[in-house]
């Protein structure tokens, strides 16, 4: 029994090395879709927690695109609906204009995700007043369907999708690996921490899993 335990304690800490460092960081792409119960739960209950942790150390990147699919006349199908898609359509709007700024990005959208997920199920820009972003500009944005965000946002989650095939899709350092993938849903922090262990330069020493 003793053996069993110690013999996968091994196994899940020599998993973790299969994530590293380039350059002293980590690059975490979630792709997403507002409707998604899953999403809700890894962003604010790990995606939040590590950047508070190892913020320092990661570069963050968000797809929010799901498993739309688009038709004739840039006419989108999202999984969760007409309201999926027009708050997917808000947070890619957003997220371009806070991309000078990943903390400030993350904060919105862990807001998006959290009761009562204001664009959404209340169809608001709720979420975009309490950042202080202008109305006017992200209205704009919103309502000019099928331009260059959408094209990069479908160009960017099409292999995760077809790889991992899960949403939120979760790669680390542009390279797509469905173990890790599952791994992060469960215990990101640990997997950063040990990461960085691995990197002489980090000054991260202890970890635990």
């Amino acid at each position: 029994m003793i053996y069993l335990y110690v013999a996968a304690l091994f196994l899940v800490v020599n998993s973790a090395n299969g994530l590293q460092t380039v350059n002293g960081r980590i690059k975490i792409t979630t792709g997403t879709t507002s409707g998604c119960s899953d999403t809700v739960t890894f962003i604010n209950n790990q995606l939040v927690e590590a950047y508070r942790l190892y913020g320092n150390f990661i570069d963050l990147e968000f797809v929010p695109w799901g498993r739309t699919v688009r038709g004739e006349n840039s006419q989108m199908t999202c999984q969760f609906g007409v309201n999926d898609c027009w708050a997917n359509r808000l947070h890619r709007c957003v997220l371009d204009m806070l991309k000078d700024d990943q903390a400030t990005q993350l904060d919105y959208l862990s807001c998006e995700f959290s009761p009562p997920y204001p664009s959404f199920i209340l169809g608001t820009y709720q979420c975009v007043v309490n950042r202080g972003l202008s109305l006017v500009e992200v209205d704009t944005c919103v309502a000019n369907m099928g331009d260059e965000l959408d094209w990069a946002a479908q160009a960017a989650a099409e292999e995760p999708m077809r790889i991992i095939n899960f949403v939120p899709s979760i790669h680390f350092n542009d390279v797509i690996d469905i173990d890790l993938h599952n791994e992060a849903r469960q215990r990101l922090s640990s997997m950063i921490c040990f990461a960085l262990a691995d990197d002489p330069n980090s000054g991260i020493t202890s970890c635990s899993i």
